[in-house]
């Protein structure tokens, strides 16, 4: 296969395409795309059971060690059980690219977060990403034509951080492990069909500002102005048809459209333009989240119609925001160009060591099912080590567009800052991927705001926890060292040099042992046991 793949882009880059194809992009560079999904939708059975919990408002369960029995008023907004499934529900979508020689795949699980590790067993995004490399290497070895090289590290899963999602992070009541092995496993399905899908396409990339799609948590702070408002596409067409193959976009609203009062699963918003993206175009659709920290949806139409009631209303509002994110991705499509010169992708992933600041996380971790709030992740080396916490970040490029990928939701400063530094066509950033650590400040001086919103409102009156931002996040310098970590990504992949960008930032000096570290030292963990049995 993969002979004739090579042979195929060959021919495409010499022009050698069907009469029917587009001639505009007669330079484009020629990649290999394919786009799959799978359900991650629970079996009735699991939600009947009243122990499924949505994820996003409030806090905890209420149920002393999460058991029914012991219910009490303790829960800040719940216990948000689920009952239901709102229109399609979640999904897992997967979009792959390739250069003919190598691949990497881009994920979102729609869920409101997902660990790098789990104590449960094998089913966090490491084992993902390792299981779906494992069985590509399976389906190539059983094929005389193998396809394009990948590896764990070129493949980045992400949840879509929907607040009407399961629970797969235990900080609100938390969901059956076998819910975390069914979400395991179609994920790996779909990186896997994905890339079994891949066929010749030029790539187009574009972007366009959104600035009244958004609103800022600090907007009055002049040290958290900066946001992350552009609408970034990729659109993939056939290289002998010019049929779309795929279209991918990247917004940074939170998927929060519907409050603590939905108890049906949902992606939230960003499931519904995945959809309506598939419609408009055609080929496959992917909305992934960008940046997140502080960032939540402006603009809202809401619903249109106003003698719908219960989900039918709620079904209406989340087509209601998607559909004026989707008028954005129709005009960043149109403004878009074609990737051209030669085809090159690259992903690459790192390990970070965070010293752990938040007691909340850490608490939660060793004795959170007491209270309700059974935190799910690993708290085995190197997730965790004593006091620190240890997580995933990414790099990446196709073509000239930069992708990074931080496990929590980055404060837009810190993509600012990577952009600045880097030089590229775009950067395209993705958050909550390959882990969930909540949110990321930086730098250090977007801290003053967030630490007195903790107890005080906008206006200096006492409010407890008017914000959660300093509440959920793990470490003091993790936005920094997340910076610093991305500015060494983007020099492996853009430059072939870790220091070109790493050394601009002072502040890198810091942070020695993370650079030490090498690239990939993220998969050098072993696989949780599977535990299933006991932990339920």
């Amino acid at each position: 296969m993969k002979k004739l793949l090579v042979l195929v882009l060959s021919a495409c880059l010499l022009g050698v395409v069907s009469a029917h194809a587009d001639p505009k992009p007669k330079d484009a560079a020629v990649y290999l795309v394919g786009g799959a999904s799978r359900s991650i939708n629970p079996p009735a059975e699991m939600i009947k059971a009243g122990n499924f919990f949505l994820g996003g408002y409030g806090l905890g369960s209420g149920r002393i060690a999460n058991q029914a029995a012991l219910q009490t008023p303790a829960s800040l907004d719940g216990p948000r059980t689920a009952d239901g499934i709102l229109g399609n529900g979640i999904s897992t979508r997967a979009l792959a690219v390739s250069d003919g020689q190598r691949a990497i795949v881009l994920a979102q699980i729609e869920t409101q977060g997902y660990f790098s590790a789990y104590k449960q067993g094998p089913f966090g995004l490491i084992d993902i990403r390792r299981d779906a490399t494992a069985a590509i290497e399976r389906i190539n070895e059983n094929n005389e034509d193998a396809g394009p090289a990948i590896d764990a590290e070129s493949i980045l899963v992400d949840s879509n951080h929907s607040h009407g999602g399961p629970d797969t992070v235990g900080v609100w009541g938390g969901v059956p492990t076998e819910y975390l092995k069914l979400v395991h496993d179609r994920t790996v399905e779909a990186i896997v069909a994905a890339y079994r899908s891949m066929r010749p396409a030029t790539l187009s990339y574009g972007s366009v500002a959104a600035p009244d799609l958004l609103s800022n948590d600090f907007d009055k702070d002049p040290n958290n102005a900066s946001m992350d408002n552009d609408v970034r596409v990729f659109q993939a067409k056939d290289a002998k048809s010019g049929k779309v193959v795929a279209t991918y976009s990247n917004f940074s609203a939170h998927p929060t459209i519907l409050g603590g009062g939905n108890h049906k699963i949902t992606a939230d918003y960003t499931g519904v333009l995945s959809d309506m993206i598939a419609q408009t175009y055609g080929g496959f659709g992917f909305d992934q989240v960008a940046t997140l920290g502080r960032t939540h949806a402006g603009g809202r139409p809401g619903c249109a119609d106003r003698t719908l009631k219960g989900p039918d209303a709620d079904l209406c509002s989340l087509r209601g925001y998607a559909g004026v994110v989707l008028d954005r991705i129709k005009k960043a499509v149109a403004n878009a160009e074609p990737l051209t010169g030669e085809s090159i992708v690259d992903m690459r992933s790192y390990l970070i060591t965070v010293p752990a600041t938040a007691v909340s996380l850490m608490a939660g971790s060793y004795v959170g099912l007491a209270a309700g709030m059974p935190i799910m992740r690993s708290i085995a080396p190197p997730w965790t080590t004593g006091d620190l916490i240890g997580t995933s970040v990414f790099s990446g490029r196709i073509g000239d567009v930069l992708l990074t990928g931080s496990p929590g939701e980055p404060y837009p400063q810190i993509l600012q800052k990577v952009a600045e530094t880097v030089p590229a066509r775009g950067h395209v950033s993705i958050g909550t991927a390959g882990d969930f650590l909540g949110y990321i400040i930086g730098p250090l001086e977007a801290f003053p705001e967030p630490i007195k919103q903790t107890v005080l409102d906008d206006q200096g009156n006492p409010s407890p926890v008017a914000s959660d931002n300093f509440a959920f996040n793990a470490g003091i310098d993790f936005g920094e060292r997340l910076t610093c970590a991305q500015l060494r990504g983007a020099g492996d992949v853009m430059a072939h040099d870790a220091d070109v960008y790493w050394s601009t930032y002072q502040r890198c000096l810091l942070f020695p042992t993370d650079h030490a570290l090498p690239e990939g030292a993220d998969l050098s963990a072993p696989p949780s046991p599977d535990l299933s049995s006991a932990l339920t």
